[in-house]
Parts: C-alpha cells; sequence; structure tokens
C-alpha cells in the first residue's frame, strides 16, 4: 500500500443472475476504518519499514458497474444448476464425473459438483471434449478454446509461476517456527497439487505449467519488489501464486501488467485489492474482515463485563477496557483513519482506550514494547487487542510481565500469531489470559485434514509436504476454480466472473438454531471447513477478492501438551471452542447457549447455561466442548466416498 493509493469504486448499476444459494449479509464496517488499516500492515506490513516508502504509483480499480457486470459475460459456461433452471440439461455433455446429487453443505439441497473428495470441488460445467457441441452461457457454440486469450495463456497451457521468497523475507522466518515446510519440499508439494489439480478441474484443452520463480527482494523494498514483477512479466505469466510479505508493489505492477496475482501477501486490505481488480486475489480473510469479525465478536461477547479473564484481581474486577495495538508505517499514513475509528468507536457503547501504533523496526522494537505496555497499564487497559506481526508479542508479553501487568489477550490470528508453533514463543504467564479468533480451521491430525485426503486419494500415498497442503493447497484451489469457473476463454475478467459465480461453499448456518438444536444435529462435533465465496453474496455495495468468509473461537491453554504444526511436542496449545464452532465474519456472533463461559473450558460441566443444564441430566457432563487437536472427521465434514479417477496415480495411472 503507497501514500498515494486511489480507489475509484464508482459505478451503481449492475447486477449478477438469481442463484440457488442464499445471500450473504452485508459485513460489518466502520466507515473509513483505520483499525482495518492498521490491520494492513499488522499483517505484517503491507506497509513498507523504515527507508523503504518509494511509491510504486497511482493506482485505480475498475467502476464497481464494470465489476458487478463480470457474472454476465456471455463467454463464461454455463453451470449444471443454470442448465436445470433453463430445462436445457440433455443439450450439454456433463461427462461422467458429475455427481448431481451431491448435498449441498448443511442446507438440505444439492448442487451438482465434479465428483471428487473436497468439501470446495467446482460446480459441474460441459465437458470440453464431449459429444456435444460446447455452448457458452450467451448461447454461442464454441469450437476452439480462443488460444492466447491473456498474457500467458496457450491454445494449450497457462503459465503460472510460484513465488520462492528471498532470505531476508519475513515469511522465511514461517519455516524456522515450524510452521512452513522447507522451500525445496514446499516446491514439490505445490508441484503435485498444480499436477492433481490439471486432472481434476476443467481447463479446456489447457493445462497449467508451474515455474519457480526466486525472488531477489527483502520483502520490504518496493523497488525490488516491483523489479520482480517486472521479470515476472517477462517471464510471460499468466498468474504469480504468492509475493513479497511486506510490500504490495509486487501486486501493483503486476496488476499493471494485466497479469494475475493470488495470495501475495498478507496485508492487502479490501481496498487495495479492489484497485488491483480483476488481477489481486486471496485466500484468507482481509485485515479488515478479521479486524471487524473477530473485534465485533470480541466487543459484542464481553464489553461492559468485567475482565474475567485478566490475571490480576485488580483488572478481574474491572469492567473491560479495550486498548488496540496495531503496525504503522514510516511515515504515518493513516491519521485521518484513526481520527475515524475514533469516532466510530467514542460512542460509550464500547470503552475502547489507546489505540497505540508500532514499527517494524527490529532496533526499537524492544523499546517500544516497553513503552506500549507501560502506556497500556497507566491508562487501566484491561484487554489488548493485537493486529500484527508474530514477532512483537514475544516482546510485548514479557515485557509485560517485567512490569507486572497481566491482562486479556485478544488475538485476531493475523500472520500466524494463531499457530501454537508461534505462541509457545511468547510469555506463557500472559498466554494463559488469551483468546480469540482465526480464519485458518481448528486444527485436526495431520492425516484427517482434507488436504492429506485428497492428495491421498488421488496420489495413493502420504503428502510429502504435509504443511504445504495447509498453506498453499487452498491457494492452488482457488486458482484452478477460477479457471474452470471461467471457460474456455480464459482472461482476468472471465477468472473474476467465474469465481463471482462459484457458489458460497463450507458454511455451517447456525442462524436461529439454540444450542441443543446444535450439539443434537452435529454442530458441536467440529467443523474444519472455512466458509468461502467471492463477488458480492455478501452485499452489493463491494465486491470480495478473498475466500474465507468466516473464523474460529479459540482460546490458549498453556498446560497442554501436544505437538505444534512442526511435530514438536511441548506445552501451550490454542484451544478450539466448540470443536471449531465457526461464525461468520458478516456476524461474529455465537449461537444461544454457547456463550462467554466456553472460553478457558474444556467440558460442558464446567459451564453455565441451559445447553450445560440438558447436557448434564442427560449424563453427558464430560462432554468436550473444546480441542486443541481434532482426531477424526467431524460429521458435518463428511464427505462422499468416490472411486479414484482413472489415469490417477492412486489407480494404476
Amino acid at each position: 500500500m503507497t501514500a498515494d493509493l486511489h480507489v475509484d469504486l464508482s459505478g451503481t448499476s449492475g447486477s449478477g443472475p438469481d442463484r440457488p444459494w442464499p445471500k450473504r449479509s452485508r459485513w460489518l464496517r466502520v466507515g473509513a476504518p483505520v483499525l482495518a488499516v492498521g490491520a494492513i500492515a499488522a499483517a505484517v506490513g503491507a506497509a513498507t519499514a523504515a527507508g523503504h516508502g518509494t511509491p510504486t504509483g497511482r493506482i485505480v480499480g475498475p467502476p464497481l458497474a464494470e465489476v458487478r457486470r463480470y457474472v454476465d459475460l456471455p463467454d463464461l459456461p454455463v453451470t449444471y444448476q443454470q442448465a436445470v433452471e433453463a430445462g436445457t440439461v440433455d443439450q450439454y455433455d456433463w461427462g461422467d464425473r458429475c455427481d448431481v446429487d451431491r448435498p449441498y453443505d448443511d442446507t438440505g439441497t444439492t448442487l451438482a459438483r465434479v465428483a471428487f473428495p473436497s468439501t470446495y470441488a467446482p460446480p459441474c460445467v460441459p465437458v470440453w471434449d464431449g459429444d456435444r457441441p460446447w455452448r457458452d452461457q450467451g448461447g454461442e457454440v464454441l469450437t476452439t478454446n480462443g488460444g492466447a486469450t491473456a498474457p500467458g495463456v496457450t491454445a494449450t497451457t497457462i503459465k503460472v509461476v510460484f513465488y520462492l521468497p528471498g532470505e531476508q523475507d519475513i515469511s522465511k522466518q514461517l519455516q524456522q517456527f515450524g510452521v512452513a515446510d522447507g522451500e525445496s519440499t514446499t516446491l514439490r508439494g505445490v508441484q503435485d497439487l498444480v499436477e492433481m489439480s490439471n486432472h481434476l478441474y476443467e481447463t479446456y484443452g489447457r493445462k497449467v505449467e508451474l515455474i519457480p520463480f526466486h525472488a531477489s527482494g527483502d520483502g520490504r523494498s518496493p523497488a525490488a519488489a516491483q523489479a520482480d514483477a517486472v521479470r515476472v512479466v517477462e517471464m510471460g505469466a499468466f498468474a504469480s501464486i504468492g509475493g513479497p510479505a511486506q510490500t504490495s508493489a509486487y501486486q501493483h505492477e503486476l496488476a499493471r501488467s494485466h497479469v494475475l496475482c493470488i495470495q501475495c501477501g498478507y496485508a492487502s486490505t479490501d481496498d487495495v485489492l479492489a484497485a488491483d481488480a480483476p488481477y489481486a486475489w486471496g485466500y484468507l480473510a482481509t485485515p479488515d474482515q478479521q479486524l471487524f469479525g473477530v473485534f465485533g465478536y470480541g466487543t459484542g461477547l464481553l464489553a461492559n463485563n468485567k475482565a474475567t479473564f485478566a490475571g490480576s484481581a485488580e483488572l478481574r474486577n474491572t469492567t473491560r477496557k479495550f486498548g488496540i495495538v496495531h503496525y504503522e508505517q514510516d511515515p504515518p499514513v493513516f491519521g485521518p483513519l484513526k481520527a475515524a475509528a475514533i469516532a466510530k468507536f467514542d460512542t460509550g457503547a464500547v470503552d475502547v482506550g489507546p489505540i497505540i501504533q508500532y514499527l517494524l523496526d527490529p532496533n526499537s522494537l524492544n523499546a517500544q514494547a516497553q513503552a506500549i505496555i507501560g502506556r497500556l497499564k497507566r491508562e487501566g487497559v484491561t484487554s489488548v487487542v493485537f493486529l500484527g506481526d508474530p514477532l512483537m508479542p514475544r516482546l510485548l508479553t514479557q515485557q509485560a510481565t517485567k512490569q507486572e501487568y497481566f491482562p486479556e489477550w485478544i488475538f485476531t490470528g493475523t500472520v500466524f500469531t494463531d499457530t501454537t508453533a508461534v505462541a509457545r514463543l511468547y510469555d506463557q504467564r500472559q498466554m494463559a489470559h488469551a483468546f480469540g479468533g482465526s480464519s485458518n480451521p481448528a486444527r485436526t491430525k495431520p492425516e484427517v485434514s482434507e488436504s492429506w485426503r485428497l492428495y491421498d486419494w488421488y496420489f495413493g500415498k502420504e503428502p510429502p509436504a504435509p504443511r504445504t497442503m495447509l498453506i498453499w493447497g487452498p491457494v492452488v484451489q482457488e486458482l484452478f476454480l477460477g479457471i474452470h469457473m471461467a471457460g474456455p476463454h480464459l482472461r482476468a475478467e472471465t477468472f473474476a466472473g467465474g469465481l463471482f459465480r462459484y457458489p458460497p461453499t463450507g458454511a455451517t448456518h447456525i442462524a436461529g438454531k439454540d444450542g441443543i438444536t446444535l450439539f443434537a444435529d452435529g454442530y458441536l462435533k467440529g467443523d474444519t471447513t472455512p466458509a468461502i465465496s467471492f463477488g458480492f453474496h455478501r452485499g452489493d455495495d463491494e465486491a470480495d477478492y478473498v475466500a474465507v468468509d468466516d473464523f474460529t473461537n479459540a482460546w490458549w491453554d498453556p498446560d497442554a501438551v501436544g505437538p505444534d504444526e512442526n511435530g514438536v511436542v511441548g506445552k501451550g496449545m490454542w484451544m478450539y471452542t466448540g470443536l471449531g464452532l465457526r461464525s461468520m465474519l458478516s456476524d461474529p456472533t455465537l449461537p444461544e447457549g454457547v456463550n462467554a463461559d466456553f472460553l478457558f473450558h474444556t467440558r460442558i460441566d464446567q459451564v453455565s447455561g441451559p445447553l450445560a443444564e440438558t447436557a448434564i441430566a442427560a449424563g453427558l457432563g464430560d462432554l468436550p466442548i473444546a480441542a486443541s487437536i481434532l482426531d477424526e472427521v467431524p460429521p458435518l465434514d463428511q464427505l462422499p466416498d468416490y472411486p479414484a479417477w482413472p489415469g490417477s496415480p492412486a489407480a494404476g495411472g
């Protein structure tokens, strides 16, 4: 993000076709929220650190009216659902791998999807090499895929680069933390994912070619990132998977050159993605969305109550006062937005105290942490909301203990602060009072995760890069969903239109269900599938360019023993409330009967309320309500048992 970034989202007309799935509610917004923009940089710093502030130019996204019309592009493919509604199913060849009876999440309806074991399998579209003429949704019969329809696209190939960060990029530290696989293992894992996806998705006579790209930048310098992007453009790429962690310059340059950038960092806000549309895409929720969802959940559940989870008696007996710690740029650019956020919260409904920024400067981080903790303590903050990188909490929690300050810590899940491997690095006396949210799913045993099971189903063996499956599997999936839904004339606009037409998937619909019903129907027995959607499912006033729409509630147990993401057994684990029960970021509330008592408790007989009373009366007092790792696939996440496809390695191909 640069100081002169401008986003033009004008336009009021245009609407997509009727859809067979429920429309999502509008997202909670905070005007022009500094909090979200603070979280931008917090997600390891969209902003550039001192000495790295070279802007990359003025960027303007397409008018909103134009974006809305992407779903109506005539050369997009017809889906099976569309054909059913039009009474034209028999006019198309759907192939022999379309499951027309596939249950649609927990809606009680069906949605025809391609028959492979993934919650997110794409809707069926006519096969490209079928026995009937291939017609697009505009009714035109297509006999060729159009050949070179976009940069990096030919009649037979789609060139995609995989960004491998430089040694100084902060994302390299994820390998040291044990959260990510090493470079060679990661590359092998992504290559396997592409090989599998080329077989499972409709690519209209083309195959994705994956090309490793070794970055020269340090992850912070806009100039170096821009130079790397120019190299990618010169390589003739259609898209880049991944990008530098601490600057959006790489993404901006690719967008200017009409090259897609998918999950190109952890820092792009909704506005930045809109400016780079339709070329920039992400998987995890944006910093804006994480903030509004998790902070909204926290204030709605906890505001105006005593800080009962704090570590000192004095704070536990004090009505909650929130303080926010977030990253900032040098020179600062968030002043006006910060004022808008303060005005928003200066209503008396929620007691928000200081909003404190810090710079990701290794030479001064410890001094900054000391000063931040001193101020939070002086101003009587009971509950610290953190939106930042994975390193600063270590210094903050150490300083808090040194200053004998034991508040509640509310994490928003930014940049792997929601992983056990990273959180074990923080002061455990402080972490005993930590909770918050994560847009990642609840952890499972590796072999239970959907990405592992899909790999095993296709290749007939366990994945050699298990962490890569979790981190990059959904991103590769997003790339192929866009290609599948775009149709033969692949370009940025059809890629966007295709993803916008992808039906919202993976959600658990808990609205209107009380706790007893949730238990009886299996909703409190675990959930490991994030809800995903794109486009205008959440409302007509802005497009959504990232996948994940919900989050899980978690709290830290400093005494729990188990493996971290690297398999290292130790003390301290994130515990997932409701075994991974997820809340929509657009409506961050817990269902009736599930309340704040569920935090920091593991069994139903440790909490109060009608759900607990009913369970105890039924002899289920030892029912688990939190877990660090799920041992089996939850009932909600069970998938059809499809045979391995002919031609796959598992089938001897």
